[in-house]
C-alpha cells in the first residue's frame, strides 16, 4: 500500500515535470514565429529564468542586479579616503543598491533601516543624475527579478 502511494506520487511528479519541459520547448519554438517585441520578451524570460525553471539563473540575475548597481553607486562616490572610509562607503552603496531594488520595503525611506546609507552616499555623490537614474532603474527592474526568482522557486519545488 505504501509502495503504491509512492509510485503514484512519483508518476504524478514525472507528469508535472514533463508538462513543464514541454512548455519550455513550446515557448522556444513559438519564439521563432512571434513579432519582434514578443520574441524579445520571450528570449529575456528564457535567459533570466529558463521559463520559470532556472533557479540559478534567476538568483544570479536578481543578485547581480543590485550588486552591480551598488558598485556603480560606489564608483560614483569617488572614494579617495582611508580604507576604512572606502569600506564604509562600499557597504553603504551595496545596502542602498539592495534597498533601491526592493523599494517596496521602504528601507531607505525616512526612519528606514538603511536611510543612513543613502544619506552617506548623497553626501559623497559626484554626479547626482547617475544616482537618480540607477535608483529608478533598480526600482523598476528589482521587483521583476525578485518575482522571477520567487516564481522559479515555486515552480522548481512545487510550492503552492
Amino acid at each position: 500500500s505504501h509502495d503504491n502511494r509512492s509510485e503514484a506520487k512519483l508518476a504524478e511528479f514525472c507528469k508535472w515535470l514533463d508538462r513543464h519541459r514541454f512548455f519550455r520547448f513550446k515557448m522556444r519554438a513559438r519564439r521563432r514565429t512571434e513579432g519582434p517585441f514578443l520574441k524579445t520578451v520571450s528570449w529575456l524570460f528564457d535567459k533570466t529564468a529558463d521559463y520559470g525553471w532556472g533557479v540559478g539563473r534567476s538568483f544570479a540575475c536578481w543578485f547581480a542586479h543590485w550588486t552591480i548597481s551598488g558598485f556603480v553607486l560606489y564608483a560614483n562616490t569617488g572614494s579617495s579616503g582611508t580604507v576604512a572610509e572606502g569600506s564604509i562607503l562600499f557597504l553603504a552603496a551595496l545596502g542602498t543598491g539592495f534597498a533601491n531594488a526592493h523599494a517596496f520595503l521602504r528601507l531607505t525611506a525616512e526612519g528606514g533601516y538603511l536611510e543612513p546609507c543613502q544619506k552617506l552616499l548623497e553626501e559623497n555623490d559626484k554626479w547626482a543624475p547617475l544616482t537618480a537614474a540607477v535608483g529608478t532603474a533598480e526600482a523598476v527592474l528589482g521587483p521583476i527579478f525578485l518575482f522571477l526568482l520567487l516564481l522559479t522557486l515555486r515552480n522548481r519545488f512545487r510550492l503552492a
